[in-house]
């Protein structure tokens, strides 16, 4: 019998272009049973917990999310033969504060550092890759993860300060429980994501500055 996967795009009722392209793809891989759906619950938290008790309450072997703006490179079904807990496809991020030599552009494999209580960017950044942390842009997971009880209740909500300040994001407050459970969190460099965002090409050209100058301002 074929492995079954349940394919979702969490979206606000509008769904990229690519995406949907790759998904047509998807749908003439036949290695697998697919069953896919478009929830468009609000916030995104909500939307997710939506789809863990569908997940958990329908015949589904692994779970495949791919953001409305996220799409895959490559084959994301190609990895559901590894059988891993959690695995991410990587998904470049944008962020830049203007402070001197910070890097606007990371990929969202995340390694935990326990005296700041906080993530930093995993290297290697080639193949599969043992990780704390993934975003949540695109994953696979097994069914299995959610077998304990409490990784059916909340598990994507986000961590807050005392003050009601948010301190871990929701992907990262989902990888903390899955880690807690007993699971193990993988990240597959050679199955990178495309990231569709709006973005002020003012603050592109001050994070490049130095790098995109003619010559002759020098």
């Amino acid at each position: 019998m074929r492995s079954s996967v349940l394919v979702t795009v969490p979206n606000e009722h509008w769904v990229h272009a690519h995406v949907a392209q790759r998904l047509l793809m998807l749908q003439a891989d036949r290695r697998y049973a697919l069953t896919f759906d478009f929830p468009a619950q609000r916030p995104y938290e909500n939307n997710q917990h939506h789809i863990v008790q569908k997940f958990w309450n329908g015949p589904w072997d692994a779970w495949l999310s791919i953001d409305a703006d996220n799409p895959p490179t490559q084959n994301p079904l190609d990895l559901v033969d590894l059988d891993l807990d959690l695995v991410g496809l990587p998904t470049p991020i944008w962020h830049w504060t203007g402070l001197p030599g910070e890097r606007p552009l990371y990929w969202n494999g995340y390694d935990y550092d326990a005296s700041t209580d906080a993530y930093r960017e995993h290297v290697p950044r080639e193949g599969l890759q043992r990780v704390d942390a993934i975003g949540t842009g695109c994953f696979l997971v097994a069914r299995r993860v959610f077998n304990p009880p409490e990784m059916r209740a909340g598990a994507f909500l986000r961590t807050l300060y005392p003050d009601g300040t948010v301190n871990k994001g929701n992907d990262l407050s989902f990888c903390e429980r899955v880690r807690r459970a007993g699971f193990a969190i993988w990240c597959h460099y050679d199955y990178p994501c495309r990231h569709y965002q709006e973005i002020d090409l003012h603050d592109v050209a001050l994070a490049l500055k130095g790098l995109i100058e003619p010559a002759n301002a020098r």
